[in-house]
Parts: structure tokens; C-alpha cells; sequence
């Protein structure tokens, strides 16, 4: 009898050490939400992409890429900045194109990947694409969940005071996304 309580009590003993071992050990990071690039949502929403790319966002890094001197430069003197090269400098580019320097974002590793986010694209605006393609076409609550549905807050992270003192979320989100994404294309 006593052996059995005392293998009851080294065992329960171990089970809480390894319970607040478990508890203290570093946990796994959860896999960080991926950038999937415009052709995946165009996939299902058709409409929205073909108006998204009559946009500016569709051609933003190749507009950033033809920068012309006197505009480089008005550009500088009203950011106080000294950018030389607009088309590869990290704080131009990164709202020129979509997921800078995230997960499946730009530069991708690869040319085909680097391609498929070289803009601003639905993720620009809506977030990394892997969560909402991980949820079941058949869960469209869960599938809406799964995007990040912007904000004047969103926009402002790139169009600043600064560069677009002007700037009017209402109107100027028209422009950008002149159909509906809730739906999918049919």
C-alpha cells in the first residue's frame, strides 16, 4: 500500500513539474500570415480585380520606377528628404508595393512571386491573403473575417498629410475599388 502512494505521489510529481515546465517553455510562433499575391483573389473575384487594375495602385511601382528629376525633387524638398533613387529606396517602395519585406510580400524569393506583388494590390489594402484562403469557401463569414477591411487609418499609413494633404477616404476609395469585393466575381 505504501509503495503504491508513494509511486501515486512521484508520478503525480512529475506530471505538475512537466505541467509548469510545459508552461514555462517557449511557444512555437504561430505561422505568421503569408502574402498569396492579386492573381489568387482575382481567381474568384474577377470584377474586382479588372477594375483594380485600371487603378494607379495596379501600376504604383512602375510609377515610382519612372520618377522624373523635377518631380524627385519637389518630392524631397516637401518630405525633406534625399532620396536618390525612388524605384529601389525602402521608403518609397514600401508603399509603392504590397507586403514590403513581410512574409510572401516584396521583394518575394523569387521573380515570379516578386511579380505577383510588385503593386498595390487587394493585400495592400485587405491584408496578407493566406488567412482568408485557408478558410472553406463554404464558411463566407469566416472567409470575410479573414480580410482586413480597411480603413481611412489604412490608407493614411502611405497617403500622409504630407503627400496627399487632400486626401478623402469616401471618394478617393471609389476610385480604387469601384466594385463591391464582398462578392465574389460570378
Amino acid at each position: 500500500m505504501i509503495r503504491r502512494v508513494l509511486a501515486f505521489a512521484v508520478v503525480g510529481g512529475l506530471m505538475a513539474s512537466f505541467a509548469v515546465f510545459a508552461a514555462e517553455a517557449p511557444k512555437k510562433e504561430e505561422a505568421k500570415a503569408a502574402y498569396v499575391g492579386a492573381n489568387k483573389c482575382k481567381m474568384c473575384h474577377m470584377k474586382q480585380y479588372k477594375a483594380w487594375a485600371e487603378t494607379k495602385h495596379a501600376k504604383a511601382l512602375d510609377g515610382l520606377k519612372a520618377t522624373t528629376p523635377e518631380q524627385l525633387k519637389k518630392m524631397n524638398e516637401l518630405l525633406k528628404t534625399a532620396v536618390e533613387k525612388p524605384g529601389t529606396d525602402p521608403a518609397c517602395v514600401r508603399c509603392h508595393v504590397t507586403g514590403h519585406k513581410e512574409p510572401g510580400g516584396y521583394p518575394a524569393a523569387d521573380s515570379a512571386k516578386t511579380a505577383a506583388v510588385a503593386f498595390v494590390g487587394c493585400e495592400g489594402c485587405h491584408g496578407p491573403g493566406s488567412p482568408h484562403l485557408a478558410v472553406p469557401m463554404s464558411d463566407k463569414e469566416g472567409r470575410k473575417k479573414a480580410v482586413v477591411h480597411p480603413t481611412v487609418e489604412t490608407c493614411k499609413k502611405c497617403h500622409t498629410a504630407e503627400i496627399a494633404p487632400k486626401f478623402d477616404f469616401a471618394e478617393l476609395s471609389k476610385k480604387v475599388h469601384p466594385i463591391a469585393a464582398a462578392a465574389p466575381a460570378k
